[in-house]
């Protein structure tokens, strides 16, 4: 049985988006949780800065 090559470009790029799409499922959260954290992170360091910085010594 010699397979069929009408639909190899079809199917190839179909398997190609389908990978991309679940790479950037999988990528996606990971960056916003980086984001979040750096956002968080200098929310903190501002806080502290703040508190620190008494201005009656």
């Amino acid at each position: 049985m010699i397979p069929q090559f009408e639909f190899a470009a079809f199917v190839w790029t179909s398997y190609a988006i389908f990978a991309i799409i679940v790479a950037w499922q999988i990528i996606q959260p990971i960056l916003r949780r980086r984001r979040l954290e750096a956002e968080i992170r200098e929310e903190m360091a501002l806080k502290l800065g703040e508190s620190t910085d008494d201005p009656n010594p």
